[in-house]
């Protein structure tokens, strides 16, 4: 069980593909599999699936990887193989270690997930030919059956879109939800315990939405060219680039560097040591990179550490769009208390949400997070960034 030997190795999260190789391997896999390592994504594809592999070993590869793509085709309930591997991305699920993305090529997802017509029939064989195995049968059903709920991206026969169109944007969600887990870490079961998809911290109990627009990394603002030749919009701007009050007195503020997802890279952040005057400010200077009439939240991405102290009283939130004429859309201050947050892991607080104006009037967004409690003594926040994305 190895990845193509010729294939160039890819630092990041892996993303495991469990595919019926009679349905796909020939045409969409071999489409899929270059475009994702074109876009530097560490892609493991099982090209050993008929050579007598050990399967604990392939089980080894699932737990090796945070997102797997589940390639659901007319045969693939009729491969035991298959199921296995679906099981077992079920289990890493369930655990909150794994993001599952279901494909539903020619296939509709109720038919797979009812086990209707021919899908269903061929698993029902694959269920009589293993009576003898009640049990590794009952965790093939209840993962077909639960694994279609998770919102995936069908591709139907009488589609107009061709393989190579509905690859390039299923690699533009890939990078999305790559994106996503650099901004929030690695995640815990706490943070991710509704069946592999995003949950925002600020509220842990609602499932994050699939965006249509991609998000990219950014380590400064530059923006990045997609596959399409378009704009990327940056997913996050650094502790660094915000104006921190008192950011230079090391007994305010710390500057460490931690390690993040996709890449591993060291990434700056600001750490709280003592203060009584928070106020941090941010600016998103030009919004022609995104895409008019949509809506776009920024929020500060922080964490609150176990010893956090002086959080009583809650913090302002600001968020002000300026057209480039002068004119301004002042948006409403909200309250929102960080104790709650105080030893979870990194938290989203929303700064405001805004509608992207039209490219030939960009305005630039100014989002603010302060308290001016004077006589409250605060340490223990951690600031990431701030990010910006689609709402819907």
């Amino acid at each position: 069980m190895a990845p193509s030997s010729s294939a160039k190795p890819l630092k990041g999260p892996q993303v495991f593909i469990s595919f019926r190789g009679d349905d796909v391997r020939k045409h969409f896999i071999s489409f899929l599999d270059p475009a994702l390592r074109r876009a530097n994504i560490n892609v493991f594809i099982d090209e050993n699936e008929f050579l007598g592999a050990d399967l604990a070993n392939l089980f080894t590869r699932i737990e090796e990887s945070e997102i797997a793509l589940v390639i659901f085709s007319k045969n693939y309930a009729d491969s035991d193989w298959c199921l296995d591997e679906l099981a077992k991305m079920k289990e890493r699920k369930d655990q909150g270690r794994l993001r599952v993305i279901p494909i539903f090529y020619n296939l509709s997802p109720s038919v797979v997930k009812e086990l209707r017509q021919d899908f269903g029939d061929k698993f029902r064989d694959m269920q009589r030919r293993h009576k003898h195995q009640p049990e590794r049968t009952k965790k093939w059903e209840e993962a077909l059956v639960s694994v279609p709920d998770i919102k995936g991206m069908p591709l139907s026969e009488q589609s107009d879109r061709t393989d190579n169109e509905f690859i390039n944007s299923l690699v533009v969600e890939i990078q999305r939800l790559l994106d996503y887990m650099a901004v929030k870490g690695t995640p815990t079961r706490e943070e991710n315990h509704h069946g592999g998809s995003m949950v925002p911290a600020r509220k842990l109990e609602k499932e994050a939405k699939k965006q249509g627009v991609s998000l990219v990394p950014a380590k400064n603002l530059d923006r990045e060219v997609t596959l399409q030749g378009g704009y990327m919009v940056p997913s996050i701007i650094p502790a660094r680039q915000l104006q921190i009050t008192h950011y230079d007195n090391s007994q305010k503020w710390a500057w460490i560097f931690i390690n993040e997802a996709p890449n591993y890279e060291e990434l700056e952040v600001a750490k709280m040591i003592k203060i009584h005057w928070l106020k941090i400010v941010g600016t998103y200077e030009d919004t022609s990179d995104l895409t008019p009439g949509a809506k776009y939240e920024a929020v500060f991405l922080v964490k609150l550490e176990d010893n956090a102290i002086g959080w009583e009283q809650p913090v302002t939130l600001k968020l002000k769009v300026e057209q480039h004429d002068g004119s301004d859309d002042n948006r409403v201050d909200r309250n929102e208390s960080l104790k709650d947050y105080i030893g979870h892991n990194w938290v989203d607080i929303l700064a405001g949400v805004f509608v992207a104006p039209p490219r030939n009037k960009p305005a630039k967004i100014t989002f603010t997070m302060f308290q001016h409690v004077t006589d409250d003594k605060k340490k223990g926040l951690v600031v990431k960034g701030v990010a910006i994305r689609p709402t819907n």
